[in-house]
């Protein structure tokens, strides 16, 4: 109760400040552009990469976290572990630990078990999200060769007050409420402030889930030339940890949670994760594309995993805290030498000191309490160079990464070619080679006796070779994209191949996804489409796009799954459902300053799971009614 007074408070202050604060329309400030002093794009993490908005695409099939919308997009496979749980992000048939995630340009994935926990994010933050290619993705972070992904909060500036609530409500008691207000005070400052709360029962025994986030911003606009942006991010959750289902034939005693075994009905892991940054941006040189970055941050977790009741298991991780400290500093440096020549060169740095200490179990076979401290650091170097002569663009890329004393050294070097460029037919053909000394893998891959390791650098050199083309006629698009590389952890080979067609026009939509990959962590064939009718009525005051949204897997191998330790575990054993389909259906409309969705998960009832052994919570059919309400509110606008 105590939490849902200070959430019925806290919107009150925001109306409050919204009607005190604001500017008054007859501000002679507003005679020139209000966010004159504001620099453009200052935490892309390329000029040169594919960003899509959220708004644009996601809001309207009300995709509900940053892995459902990554899920959506060429390369990606999720293995979900149901709503609420750690599902990890995974690209091209490498681990998620190899996935780096980054938040306005900042990385933050976990510095110690590797790869990153999606609900650290809330979906209503995310203006866009900025997609690294595979070649060069190594450049930007830690242990991050097979994918960068940069989520882009929503930063809204302007003369008059900012604020939007997502409330949204699901199956198994799902009920989640967002909240955030973007406050100007002056041309030169802003001040943001956002709360979550989500929480729900879980369809199975022990995977309930509750979550808070907080973030407060400031932005400090102080000149054209020089801008600055202080924050901070807290989110403290609890999760049941029941590492799935005991494997049954009979389909019944999986699908009914009453009859369902679950593996670990005790285990609770309770999170509070810390996320400090400062940014600076500024330009000075004459020439005014020279862009200086400065980023220094911080990132404090603290994890304890308790039991709900007495059990016999003996071996459990306990408590944990790592702490990273960053900084990265860049300048670019822009040539133009010609009319359709140009050029630019990046060079920078970065620096991060990792502290872990903690309870690695509760009890040893001498009936102590482990204890480990582990303290390590990172430097880094990078170089970039791009350039472009009229339908011709290349990138190359060097980084060296001191970890833990060692010198690893990752080069990289892509480029496209534009062989037909008219006004409504383009075609355009792409290759890249990259060439990773390094991977991090997580230290819960070496948990033994109730130990837990330092997390294991890997420096078997990695070749991985991409190419593709993509063909565009108006507003149809289809590409194509090849990759081939090696897996240094598991000394094999791997292939991936990344298919789609993409049809837009006034009112249906149609996007057909296809990857087919070797990897044992990926689905050999995975088909994901989204297909949509959408209209204006009424004079413009109603949007509406209505879908389905359809998955196909056709998994071969299973690969066990430790919840506690973040880690997998590879298996001779054939995936018990080699082949799943399920639909979802939903309906869009956006009415003044709501948008509203409805959507009907797995409208034919079936039993769907893409990791061994974790029932998907959208169970229904359209005899189980609606599976999700979600309205998205601009209140103050």
């Amino acid at each position: 109760m105590k939490y849902l007074i200070s959430f019925i408070l806290f919107i009150s202050f925001l109306n409050v400040q919204s009607q005190t604060v604001s500017i008054n329309t007859s501000d002679t400030l507003k005679k020139i552009p209000f966010d004159i002093n504001r620099i453009k794009d200052p935490f892309r993490l390329s000029l040169n990469s594919d960003v899509f908005k959220y708004d644009s695409v996601s809001i309207w099939n009300d995709r509900r976290t940053l892995a459902e919308i990554l899920d959506q997009r060429p390369g990606f496979f999720i293995n979900d572990f149901g709503f609420g749980g750690r599902n990890t992000i995974n690209y091209n048939g490498k681990s998620s630990y190899q996935t780096g995630i980054f938040r306005d340009g900042i990385q933050v994935n976990d510095n110690y078990y590797q790869g990153f926990d999606i609900e650290n994010f809330s979906v209503n933050e995310i203006a866009q999200i900025e997609e690294i290619s595979a070649v060069s993705s190594f450049y930007y972070g830690i242990n991050t060769s097979s994918k960068s992904v940069n989520v882009i909060t929503k930063d809204i500036f302007n003369s008059q007050p900012f604020s939007q609530l997502r409330y949204s409500q699901d199956r198994e008691g799902s009920l989640s409420a967002d909240v955030f207000l973007s406050q100007p005070v002056s041309r030169k400052v802003n001040v943001m402030a956002g709360l979550t709360k989500h929480s729900l029962d879980g369809r199975y025994e022990n995977s309930e889930f509750d979550v808070w986030r907080g973030k407060s911003r400031v932005n400090l606009y102080l000149s054209p030339k020089f801008n600055a942006r202080a924050e901070f991010n807290l989110v403290s959750f609890e999760r049941g940890l029941n590492e799935g289902l005991n494997f049954s034939s009979d389909e019944d005693s999986l699908s009914d949670p009453l009859l369902a075994d679950v593996k670990d009905n005790n285990a609770i892991e309770n999170i509070k994760n810390y996320y400090y940054s400062l940014s600076l941006t500024g330009k000075f040189f004459k020439n005014k594309n020279w862009l200086t970055k400065f980023k220094a941050y911080s990132n404090n977790s603290l994890r304890e995993i308790s039991l709900s009741s007495d059990t016999t298991v003996t071996i459990y991780p306990g408590f944990q805290h790592s702490v990273l400290y960053g900084g990265e500093l860049t300048q670019n440096i822009t040539m133009n030498s010609g009319k359709h020549f140009n050029s630019n060169l990046t060079i920078g740095g970065n620096v991060y000191l990792n502290y872990f200490s903690g309870n690695i179990s509760q009890t040893d076979t001498t009936g102590t309490s482990p204890y480990q401290n582990i303290n390590n650091t990172y430097y880094s170097l990078k170089a970039k160079y791009d350039l472009g002569y009229r339908i011709f663009s290349a990138s190359f890329l060097i980084r060296n990464d001191n970890i833990t004393g060692k010198n690893f050294i990752s080069i990289g070097a892509e480029g496209s070619l534009r062989a037909i460029n008219k006004r409504n037919i383009k075609l355009d053909f792409r290759g890249g080679y990259r060439r990773n000394e390094y991977s991090i893998y997580n230290a819960g891959e070496l948990f033994s006796g109730g130990i837990l390791f330092e997390s294991a650098v890997i420096n078997i050199p990695e070749n991985y070779y991409t190419a593709g083309v993509s063909f565009r006629y108006k507003n149809a698009e289809i590409l194509f994209d090849y990759g081939k590389g090696y897996d240094s952890f598991n000394s094999a080979d791997y292939r991936n191949i990344n298919a789609g067609v993409n049809i837009l026009s006034d009112n249906f939509d149609f996007m057909l996804n296809f990857n087919n990959s070797d990897s044992k962590l990926f689905p050999e064939n995975y088909l994901k489409s989204d297909i949509a009718y959408k209209n204006i009525l009424f004079k413009g005051k109603l949007k509406i796009k209505t879908g389905f949204i359809s998955k196909y897997y056709n998994i071969k191998t299973t690969v066990n799954q430790n919840q506690k330790l973040y880690s997998y575990k590879f298996t001779g054993d054939n995936f018990p459902a080699q082949d799943q389909f399920t639909v979802d259906f939903y309906v869009g409309a956006r009415i003044g300053k709501a948008n509203i969705n409805l959507t009907v998960a797995n409208i034919f009832n079936s039993l769907i799971y893409n990791t061994y052994l974790f029932p998907l919570d959208d169970r229904g059919g359209f005899l189980n009614s609606i599976s999700r309400f979600t309205i998205v509110w601009d209140f103050i606008n």
